[in-house]
């Protein structure tokens, strides 16, 4: 593939991507985001390669995109709204995004051809009771009048459009649903909480913890992610789902005490409940870990860093930068 499309390019994982692309010696990346929660900053070591084209814009609101996505041989599609502050505080926007823009992106692959990898999360699986969440894991997500999960339903909606389109025989989508990446770019205002942590750390801040800290996550470093995205398209796995994370599990109070430690901070951990912060319409899952066989079987890849190695690294990058 030598010419490829990225949607969300700006973004944290997106930028990730581009940069492993180049290296990849691709001949042209149209990075194609309207920077609501990606950064133009992000592009600044690259936006002067002649092989980038940058198109500031959302993706529904492009005219004539079945032509802009002419003579192209792939698509990422990862523009989406991110990080739960973000969604709660956009959760029409969001969706709307999340649909329309899916919804625009398939058509204009379909008009030519492409096949595109779509990135949907871990939200699909609500408060799933399983031990481990396996692709096949039935969806729990809670009643509408919890408006967190308006993205879950926004996601599914996405992988449904797609995979109907695929059984069409019209376009040829791989699905990935990410768990809980983290790398040493990644913003803190949208709410993601390693870079919320860390720099409140460094800082010697109060860390704050949205409920009692004892809801346990699956941290996923980034270029892990991108060397399983780029895997993926080679082997043309289309058709098919595959989670994205690690199954090395950390509750968020001994997250934060890593950090801590790790930074040789002198924070103190205070806790609010998900009401105080985000209202009545939030819930959490207790549990969100992904069952990674599928992937590992499918690719030969193994995800590469622990924890501890992610956050060392992450706040050597915030501390020095």
């Amino acid at each position: 593939m030598k010419k490829i499309i990225v949607t969300g390019g700006a973004g944290f994982i997106g930028t990730s991507l581009v940069k492993a692309l180049l290296r990849n010696d691709v001949e042209k990346i149209l990075i194609i985001d309207d920077l609501s929660t990606g950064s133009k900053s992000n592009l600044d070591n690259f936006v002067s390669d002649n092989k980038i084209e940058f198109i500031h814009s959302k993706i529904e609101d492009i005219e004539n995109i079945n032509k802009v996505f002419q003579n192209y041989d792939f698509c990422y599609h990862l523009a989406a709204g991110v990080g739960v502050q973000y969604i709660m505080d956009n959760l029409s926007d969001s969706l709307l995004t999340n649909i329309l823009a899916t919804h625009k992106v398939l058509e204009a692959c379909q008009a030519n051809n492409l096949p595109v990898l779509l990135t949907s999360t871990s939200e699909v699986y609500g408060v799933a009771e399983d031990k481990v969440w396996t692709e096949e894991t039935k969806s729990l997500i809670g009643p509408t009048t919890k408006l967190r999960w308006s993205y879950a339903a926004s996601k599914m909606i996405d992988e449904f459009i797609a995979l109907s389109l695929y059984e069409e025989k019209k376009v040829s989508p791989i699905i990935v649903r990410l768990f809980n990446i983290i790398g040493p770019n990644q913003l803190s205002k949208f709410g993601m909480v390693v870079p919320r942590f860390i720099e409140a750390a460094i800082n010697d801040e109060d860390i704050l913890i949205h409920g009692d800290g004892s809801q346990s996550r699956s941290f996923t470093w980034v270029d892990d992610v991108v060397t399983y995205l780029i895997k993926l398209a080679e082997l043309k796995a289309y058709g098919e789902i595959f989670n994205i994370g690690q199954t090395e599990e950390i509750t968020i109070k001994e997250l934060a005490e890593l950090i801590i430690e790790k930074s040789n901070s002198n924070s103190k951990i205070i806790f609010k409940s998900h009401e105080e912060v985000f209202g009545k319409s939030f819930e959490d899952p207790n549990r969100r870990t992904p069952g990674i066989k599928k992937i590992v079987e499918f690719t030969g890849i193994k995800p590469s860093k622990n924890i501890e190695f992610m956050i060392e690294n992450i706040i050597n990058y915030k501390q020095n930068n």
